[in-house]
């Protein structure tokens, strides 16, 4: 399946991002990880959702795959990136569903709780929240101190901002996860309390590469797509 591939400019870097899917069937928008991840890392999944008649944007932040890397990243620099990318495509006002995985979970939550946003389901693939004090900080030594606190997430500006969310909330949560504490996935489930549903789905024998998974595991992938597409979990 081919994707329409496009560019950004969103401050002093060019974002790259593509559609799956017809534009007329937009529906979600992808946000990948840290490390190495890009936009790639859940193209198989994107493309069965597209077969499925549900289109996706997903974008490459800065310093990951075809985009720019002129200075240093954040999670604050990542936020605006998904903004600008997700305005620049979404004239109709078809984004409703946003996917964060990982690091992006903070991103796809922000993005979900904004003034005026159109947001009414979140799934986060393995998401992670941080310390409030690490939104700003540039990545780096500074930012990976922040983190590295013991229990810092439960500082999280996001548990807070998710108490006035009324859309839909799915919690994708490894069983194996050596990253991502399981708390994390019962404090965003406990404080959605405006959440119109809100639900922890476990996959067990699973640890935090969930994307390097699905790429491997068609039933998986499917499972998940069922998961993204509806409010039913099979």
């Amino acid at each position: 399946m081919n994707a329409a591939r496009f560019e950004l400019q969103v401050d002093d870097e060019a974002i790259v991002g593509d559609v799956l899917g017809e534009p007329q069937q937009l529906r979600a928008l992808f946000l990948h990880g840290a490390g190495q991840s890009d936009r790639q890392r859940q193209r198989l999944l994107r493309e069965d959702l597209a077969h499925a008649g549900f289109g996706s944007l997903a974008l490459d932040f800065s310093g990951h795959g075809e985009s720019s890397a002129n200075s240093p990243g954040s999670l604050k620099k990542r936020l605006r990136q998904a903004q600008c990318m997700s305005a620049h495509a979404d004239a109709d006002r078809a984004i409703r569903t946003v996917v964060g995985t990982s690091m992006s979970g903070e991103i796809a939550l922000r993005l979900a709780c904004e003034s005026g946003s159109r947001i009414d389901h979140v799934i986060l693939i393995v998401g992670a929240i941080y310390d409030r004090a690490a939104f700003p900080l540039p990545f780096g030594p500074e930012f990976s101190g922040a983190i590295r606190r013991p229990q810092s997430w439960r500082h999280a500006e996001t548990l807070e901002l998710i108490r006035g969310y009324r859309g839909g909330l799915t919690l994708i949560r490894a069983l194996d996860d050596a990253v991502i504490p399981h708390e994390v996935a019962d404090l965003l489930e406990q404080a959605a309390v405006s959440a119109r549903f809100r639900r922890i789905i476990d996959l067990p024998a699973t640890d935090h590469r969930v994307s390097e998974k699905m790429a491997n595991d068609a039933a998986l992938r499917q499972r998940i797509a069922a998961a993204i597409k509806t409010e039913d979990w099979k």
